[in-house]
């Protein structure tokens, strides 16, 4: 069984993708809230996440710059953990594009726009 945390300020959002990935009997979601985020390494050790995935907006402590730190430490401790960004492409297309340039950059390995479908995102997570 393989386990996928993630990090998603929006409670919609996260419960549809949490549904999606609890349909795959393979999948565990284990959800990271912000309190818990300066811990992520030891949390995706201690649940053994293969994927990360972390919602970025401009609101602290959800900004790409502060997803792209625990990014590198979750890579320097855990190369074998994947981390996927996801972002609202249509509310803060400069973001996207920031988030697009990581990705070109080797910083992260996936990003998704929030306007794919929760089934989309869940059948690409679980692909990572």
């Amino acid at each position: 069984m393989r386990t996928i945390a993630i990090s998603v300020q929006n409670t919609l959002l996260s419960d549809a993708i949490v549904m999606c990935l609890k349909e795959r009997a393979e999948l565990r979601v284990q959800r990271l809230l912000p309190q818990q985020m300066p811990d992520a390494v030891g949390i995706c050790r201690t649940i053994q996440a293969r994927v990360l995935l972390m919602e970025v907006t401009r609101i602290p402590p959800f900004t790409l710059p502060e997803r792209l730190a625990i990014a590198a430490a979750i890579q320097a401790a855990l190369p074998s953990c994947r981390i996927a960004l996801l972002c609202d492409e249509r509310a803060d297309a400069d973001l996207a594009e920031q988030i697009k340039t990581a990705k070109q950059f080797g910083k992260i390995d996936a990003f998704f726009y929030a306007s794919v479908s929760a089934q989309y995102l869940a059948a690409m997570l679980d692909t990572l």
